[in-house]
């Protein structure tokens, strides 16, 4: 390996293999809004009380859960809401949306999950497919899950998976430079899991554009020691 390139470990958040750590950014790679998703987010959050949790969403979605707004409630619906729960009880943690690129899609990338998947070994047959099978993946075959999509699309991965990547990672980067921010979560949709963990390990491949901080929203409406804080004083401080 290279000398300016980092490896990505195992988290040990789970036994599941679509997570990866990158020095102090954990990646977990999730089906957006179900509980499985929920529950990993919430439970990395836990185990590593990190300084900034980030999402794979825009600044619109991380402000709507502010609580003088609309509260979080529990059970959340998806991990976006699960995070604000979070970072309105847990003081001087951050929410980052990290995915700020606007892209329009019209592959069918339903479809071709079934053949890549089928290609793979995965599936016999379409009707297989289902929440279960993205969750045996492994980071090798998410890596080929990924070349049989470009191979298939190559405008739309362009535009959907790898341009994204770049600029989650980018953030992720930028976020992980600040002396504050030791441990960060993030989650991201599975497909986009390798290509931000192969960035991060080489970020000298990122944009020099797209290394920047994301927006940020910490949802604390009153001191620490105010009667009117829903935020625990005993969680550690962290990124402000």
């Amino acid at each position: 390996m290279p000398e300016d390139r980092r490896p990505i470990d195992a988290t040990g958040i789970t036994d599941s293999d679509t997570a990866g750590r990158v020095g102090g950014v954990h990646v977990l790679g999730v089906l957006h809004s179900t509980p499985l998703a929920i529950a990993r987010i919430t439970g990395a959050i836990t185990r590593y009380g990190p300084d900034v949790v980030a999402v794979e969403s825009c600044a619109e979605a991380i402000e709507q859960y502010h609580p003088d707004v609309q509260d979080a409630r529990w059970p959340p619906r998806d991990e976006v809401e699960a995070a604000a729960h979070i970072t309105d009880r847990w003081y001087d943690l951050l929410l980052a949306g990290i995915d700020t690129r606007e892209y329009e899609s019209t592959a069918d990338f339903a479809e071709i999950d079934v053949e890549a998947f089928t290609e793979l070994g995965y599936l016999d047959s379409p009707e297989e497919l289902t929440r279960a099978t993205y969750r045996e993946l492994d980071l090798p075959a998410i890596r080929r899950w990924r070349e049989i999509t470009e191979q298939r699309v190559p405008d739309q991965f362009q535009t959907v998976i790898a341009e994204r990547d770049a600029v989650m990672a980018g953030h992720l980067h930028a976020l992980a430079e600040q002396d504050e921010a030791d441990t960060i979560v993030a989650a991201v949709g599975v497909q986009h899991l390798t290509g931000v963990l192969d960035l991060l390990r080489d970020p000298a491949s990122i944009p020099d554009d797209l290394i920047e901080n994301p927006p940020v929203v910490d949802y604390q409406l009153f001191p620490r020691d105010s009667p009117y804080s829903s935020a625990s004083s005993t969680q550690p401080g962290g990124i402000r």
